[in-house]
């Protein structure tokens, strides 16, 4: 996989606590920019991916068949588990947020693709 071409939401304030993504090897992938590349990275295959922006986007349970995302506490911070290798990542309520605002504004692909 290549570490080239991570991007984050246009609506991430700082670009240093956000979601990532890399679309790479027909794939896509995300990580957490607070781990500094050193924390895990899930895998979504195309129509999974498909998938999961549709869920973001409505703000929908998890139904994609590789990742859950589900909500922890009442301060809106969101866990996101890879079901393959049982990795995690966690997002505070604002980075959530960014990402989801990018998702609705087609940055990380159009829905329904």
């Amino acid at each position: 996989m290549s570490t080239h071409g991570w991007r984050t939401s246009s609506f991430s304030s700082n670009g240093a606590s956000c979601v990532e993504v890399l679309e790479a090897d027909g794939a896509t992938y995300l990580r957490d920019t607070k781990e500094h590349g050193e924390g895990a990275v899930l895998h979504l295959d195309g129509p999974a991916w498909s998938a999961f922006l549709d869920e973001v986007a409505r703000d929908a349970p998890s139904a994609n068949g590789a990742v859950d995302v589900t909500t922890r506490g009442d301060d809106g911070a969101r866990a996101v588990q890879e079901h393959s290798s049982g990795a995690v990542l966690h997002f505070r309520d604002d980075e959530w947020v960014a990402f989801r605002r990018g998702v609705l504004a087609g940055e990380f692909g159009a829905l329904g693709d």
